[in-house]
């Protein structure tokens, strides 16, 4: 197949707007070439793989008063999404109250107040700031769910998966009494209530959404609320497990798919013995366990926790 003319700059770099690229003398026929798309009206680009890519294009004819709120939000923010991104989920644009919605295919439009939520850029994309999204969120999500992300909103964590937030030194994007006030300040707007819930049980310190699962899993079942990466010291070296009951030494790991690389492996046996050598017990915990809600690990916990009381 003979190769595709190259683009002139800016055009090589991204999605563009049709009009623009021909006035500038690119050609019908090569915007219809093999190697571009038209993700939207009169807009190319180049294949689109993830949710980035698409807002991009779309944001190449987005109006001004528009951005990127809800799900596309808090993906481009690297907030817990359960699933995964797809290419037919529709890109969800807010416009503030009282302007009139667009009808594009391929995206959801929502309303938002902006005398309340903030919004800024990031990486040339208009978008909610990560509580707004939270906020939008709340409208849709199960409470499970949004405590993933009120989660990742608190976490100082620096290994926490796809995180896209600015935080600083030894706290999270939010504090809790951040989140808290961030809440009151938008008493009667849509999802307010689901997320001053999500908020009550959300936790510093997590590491991951698993953490989030694994934690509300136990409290639904009747179990006492375990501790966040309680402290483990042995031979004056601190070591936190994921969860855990401090009183009853009680440790409990979640082995997610970066524990089967080998190095991580020789750390997790490492790790084991240690808190073994203070007296603990580790009840190791897969996503395999979260079926039926968690049943499988919850009873090894409850056992644990027999033996220890």
């Amino acid at each position: 197949m003979r190769p595709s003319t190259p683009l002139p700059e800016p055009f090589d770099l991204g999605a563009f707007r049709v009009g623009e690229a021909l006035d500038e003398g690119v050609g019908r026929g090569r915007l219809r070439g093999s190697d571009l798309e038209a993700p939207f009206r009169g807009v190319r680009s180049r294949p689109i793989t993830d949710v980035q890519a698409l807002a991009l294009a779309y944001a190449a004819a987005m109006p001004s008063h528009q951005l990127f709120g809800g799900i596309t939000a808090a993906r481009l923010w690297g907030l817990p999404i359960a699933e995964r991104w797809s290419r037919g989920e529709p890109l969800v644009v807010a416009r503030p109250h009282r302007t009139a919605p667009s009808v594009v295919p391929g995206t959801r439009h929502i309303a938002f107040d902006p005398s309340r939520l903030r919004s800024t850029e990031l990486e040339g994309l208009r978008l909610l700031g990560p509580l707004a999204t939270a906020l939008t969120l709340a409208r849709e999500l199960s409470h499970e769910a949004l405590v993933q992300v009120a989660d990742a909103l608190l976490t100082p964590s620096r290994s926490y998966p796809g995180l896209r937030l600015e935080r600083k030194p030894e706290r999270g994007y939010a504090t809790p009494q951040e989140l808290d006030a961030f809440i009151a300040r938008c008493g009667g707007l849509a999802g307010v209530a689901a997320l001053r819930a999500a908020a009550a049980d959300a936790r510093v310190g997590v590491d991951s959404r698993f953490e989030t699962i694994t934690r509300l899993l136990m409290v639904e079942a009747g179990l006492p609320e375990p501790v966040v990466h309680p402290p483990v010291v042995v031979d004056g070296e601190e070591w936190h497990p994921d969860l855990g009951y401090p009183e009853l030494r009680i440790a409990i790991e979640f082995e997610g798919d970066g524990h089967r690389d080998e190095r991580q492996w020789h750390v997790d046996i490492d790790r084991y013995a240690r808190f073994e050598a203070a007296g603990w017990t580790t009840v190791r915990v897969t996503r395999k366990h979260m079926a039926r809600r968690g049943a499988h690990f919850v009873e090894r916990v409850r056992a644990a926790r027999a033996r220890r009381e």
